[in-house]
Parts: structure tokens; sequence; C-alpha cells
């Protein structure tokens, strides 16, 4: 409980654990595989870091001879905005939808 409010420790995107940033926009099965489908659509080969900081970096770093550096550096913020409409939608307003829906 946190200020009054009972906050729910599972993630609600999966259900399976936790609640964190890093499972939330890396390790969640439903984030992960809505990277799977971007990664795969541009052919990149990506192993995904633990934690979002790193994600960012290795991210920048990949983008280092990208054509358009400003949209390779939307990229990932793109993805975690889907991830927390999502899973505020889930939250707040009980509608789920599948990832394919999103893309």
């Amino acid at each position: 409980m946190k200020r009054g409010i009972t906050l729910c420790s599972r993630c609600f995107l999966c259900g399976e654990t936790s609640e964190t940033v890093n499972h939330l926009f890396l390790h969640c099965k439903y984030t992960h595989h809505l990277w799977r489908i971007f990664l795969s659509l541009k052919g990149i080969s990506w192993t995904m870091p633990r934690k979002v900081a790193e994600a960012l970096l290795c991210w920048e770093e990949a983008g280092v001879h990208a054509k358009d550096k400003g949209r390779w550096r939307v990229i990932p913020r793109a993805i975690w905005w889907a991830v927390w409409k999502e899973r505020n939608s889930r939250r707040f307003e009980s509608i789920e939808n599948n990832v394919q829906k999103l893309n």
C-alpha cells in the first residue's frame, strides 16, 4: 500500500511476475513480442539488455551508423509508449489489446 492506494504487484500485461520498469519495458512476454515484431520487420538481431538504461545505451550505439539517427532514437521510446498505453488501458479501463493490434 502506498499513499492509501493498494498497489498490484503483478504485471498488468502478462500477470506472471512483479511489475518493475525493467520487466514492463524489456522482459514482459507482451513487450518482448512487440520488440520481436519490430526487430524482425527491420531484420535486426538484438539481445535484450537487463535494464532500460542499458537498452538505451546499446540502442544508441547500434544506431551510430543509421542514416536517420533521429528516427533510430525514437524507436525504443515509441515501443515503450505503446506498452505504457496498453498497460494503462488494462489497468484503468479493463481493455486488453493483443500485440498484433498495436503494430
